[in-house]
């Protein structure tokens, strides 16, 4: 087993004003040679291509070829017009325009998405896992420089894409080559000294081979000192030898820095104590969040014939998380100062080999047509968790809350143990959906997942090197899961669907004496309506119970317990209508009623049976509408306007600390001229106060105040 060397680390503060811009310099050398490189293509070939875009964006999170609203499921779709309307930079920035998503970000990196108010969730690039997120329920990600679009299908999905997907699917889309050149440049400038720069280039080099590259650089001195730094390159090359083989390549990489926050601690009633300033960060300015990724994917599809298809994805990524934050803030007996009494060390070092093997086909039985699709799926995961021993003048420091000194000593670190994950998954699935006639439409599907997972923490020295082996706990689970439907179209363009979906996802939690335990399991029913005619307007409503049971949670002394069930039921509506060529509206309202509802374990009381699940506002509601003007004298202006709502939300079991419900109203004006495009955003218009997240229940997070967004885009 090969393991990296590390010296003790010597923590520096965060640099804000390191600029990563002039990298913008090596992606003008590569775009050069491809400046004015234009190839003829073929009119006909390109609208059969747009046609068919939306129907092969739903295969890649239905794995199915069929149509939307032929399907038992709710999905909604952001694009890439509305992403860069509203200046979204970061993908909780984008996930915030999804109907039923509480996003939240908390030690100044970690993302974080609720989905019908139920934290689980599978993250898909391109269709492929993002470990990281369902093994700690959040990660860092990168900036949006490479992505097209994102699609969120709802409720759980276990039987597609395997373990830990109950609120839903999040699947980011990236940026595809194609046979005409493109090439695009996008630079911002904002509040709090933000900088952004994305360029890219794609077309085809020869006939039978395209690409497309994507870079993003950026860097904020942040809200509240928050800074952050973005560098992130992305290239895929697609080779089509011959018309029933194609094979596609793709790299992304990134090397992202953040400062930590961790929040303002607030009394019971949600109050500051007097002469404490919410904008000021109270940890130390030594704190850090690094994350490095590269992740490649090797995509070949074979046409059998016309009905019938074979595709593998191989994906391999490398994830390094360096984290350290004196993240736990108590006030002493007077309130008049903080120890920072939990400094907090770790290195994620993730390694997940995935392949995708799926056979997909259409038949007839008579006159019935089926799609149908065969697949297996082997997952290996190596992910390392170093920790350590944190020293220096620094370590417990207490600081005043009036004017304090917030670097209180120089700080080092010393591993001394990681904590291994070996995981092996092998799933097998298969899916068939029915057009039994014009007007009714059936899916059913069926998954076995065969888990295995070795649990262990060895001891080592300051450079890395094994001086203690720990004993290993085994995990081994066999699970099945499926999902049922059923559409009926009783006129042109309404559907009515419901649909029962199962989940399951592995613990991985060892009791003290290396025991471990049963999965949690889930499922959800709902019952939808959807309406659309044509790109006029398209109307969802869809009612839902989703229930998360057999949760497990670790008490004081390392004690683990059986909590009961935890459940959320509601209903969402989604609306897209452009009532003409220059307007158009997206609007989204969605409530989850959460609860714990029961005991698995009769010995065990909950106190917090009844209470409602954390960080799950029972009413959510967003909104954008876009009018651009196409006479002559004013072409090419636009204003866009829209508004997003929280309810409030308890950040703890115990529902005895409260994030107030807020409203966020925000605004867009650009002016399109040729092939260019300024912009101007302004969000948090009214300048509200408002706390958008937590940790440790009463350290909160205060939200972004009034600020802006300057924007130049040029398309080739």
């Amino acid at each position: 087993m090969a393991l990296r060397l590390a010296k003790t680390y010597k923590m520096k503060p965060f640099k804000k004003n390191k600029s990563r811009i002039p990298n913008l310099l090596w992606i003008l050398l590569f775009l050069i040679p491809f400046m004015g490189y234009t190839q003829r293509a073929d009119t006909l070939s390109e609208v059969i291509i747009s046609a068919n875009k939306k129907m092969e964006e739903m295969k890649s999170i239905n794995k199915i070829d069929v149509d939307l609203k032929d399907l038992p499921v709710t999905i909604h779709s952001i694009d890439k017009k509305l992403i860069e309307q509203k200046g979204a930079i970061a993908l909780e920035d984008a996930m915030k325009n999804v109907t039923g998503v509480r996003t939240r970000n908390t030690y100044g990196g970690f993302q974080h998405f609720h989905l019908r108010g139920m934290e689980q969730f599978v993250l898909l690039i391109d269709g492929v896992r993002d470990e990281r997120h369902n093994i700690s329920q959040s990660a860092p990600s990168t900036n949006l420089a490479a992505v097209e679009g994102i699609d969120v299908l709802k409720g759980p999905s276990s039987v597609l894409f395997g373990h830990s997907a109950l609120g839903g699917i999040i699947n980011v889309r990236r940026k595809q080559p194609t046979s005409i050149f493109k090439a695009d440049f996008l630079a911002s400038y904002g509040s709090y000294n933000t900088r952004t720069i994305f360029a890219g280039a794609g077309g085809a080099i020869t006939d039978k081979l395209t690409f497309r590259t994507d870079f993003g650089v950026g860097q904020s001195a942040g809200f509240r000192g928050l800074g952050s730094n973005y560098t992130n390159g992305y290239f895929t090359l697609k080779y089509k030898p011959h018309q029933k083989h194609t094979i596609q390549l793709s790299v992304q990489a990134n090397d992202d820095v953040y400062s930590t926050d961790t929040g303002i601690p607030v009394q019971q009633d949600g109050t500051l104590v007097n002469g404490m300033n919410p904008l000021t960060r109270y940890n130390d300015p030594q704190d850090y969040l690094k994350n490095k990724r590269i992740d490649v994917q090797l995509r070949y599809e074979y046409k059998i014939s016309n009905n019938w298809s074979i595709s593998n994805i191989a994906s391999y990524f490398v994830d390094d998380i360096n984290y350290f934050s004196t993240e736990e803030l108590t006030f002493n007996a007077t309130k008049d100062s903080l120890v920072r009494s939990f400094p907090f060390y770790f290195n994620h070092q993730t390694k997940p080999f995935q392949n995708q093997l799926d056979l997909n086909g259409t038949y007839k039985i008579g006159k019935l047509e089926n799609k149908f699709v065969l697949g297996y799926s082997f997952n290996m995961l190596d992910r390392k968790t170093y920790r350590g021993t944190i020293s220096g003048a620094g370590k417990n420091a207490i600081i005043s809350v009036v004017n304090p000194v917030l670097n209180q000593g120089a700080m080092s670190i010393a591993d001394t143990r990681y904590q291994a994950r070996m995981e092996t998954a092998h799933g097998i699935f298969a899916q068939n959906w029915f057009n039994i006639s014009e007007k009714l439409k059936a899916l059913i599907a069926a998954r076995v997942d065969l888990f295995q997972g070795d649990y262990f923490t060895d001891l080592v020295d300051k450079d890395r090197n094994i001086t203690s082996k720990g004993a290993v706990s085994k995990l081994n689970i066999i699970n099945p899961t499926y999902r049922a439907g059923l559409v009926y179209e009783p006129i042109k363009n309404l559907s009515i669907y419901s649909s029962y979906n199962t989940y399951f996802k592995p613990t991985r939690n060892v009791a003290p004496n290396g025991d471990m335990f049963d999965p949690e399991t889930g499922y959800q029913g709902e019952l939808g309506l959807r309406y659309a005619y044509k790109d006029f307007i398209s109307v969802n409503v869809a009612a839902f119970t989703l229930a998360r049971t057999n949760i497990l949670q670790t008490f004081p002394g390392g004690v683990f317990k059986n909590i009961g069930t935890g459940t959320s039921k509601g209903f969402e509506v989604d609306i897209q209508a452009n009532l003409t060529p220059e307007f158009s509206i997206i609007a989204g309202y969605s409530k989850a009623n959460t609860r714990i509802e029961k005991n698995k374990d009769d010995a065990f009381e909950n106190p917090n049976v009844g209470k409602r699940l954390p960080f799950a506002p029972e009413h959510l509601a967003h909104s954008w509408m876009s009018y651009e003007l196409n006479n002559s004298l004013l072409k090419g202006l636009g204003i866009g306007a829209g508004a997003n709502y929280t309810s409030d939300n308890f950040t703890n079991a115990e529902n005895t600390y409260k994030l107030a419900a807020y409203t966020l109203l925000d605004a867009a004006l650009w002016y399109k001229f040729s092939k260019y495009e300024l912009r101007f955003n302004l969000n948090n218009i009214t300048d509200q106060f408002y706390y958008r997240d937590a940790i440790f229940a009463n350290q909160f997070f205060p939200g972004m105040n009034r600020n802006f967004l300057l924007t130049f885009k040029a398309a080739i």
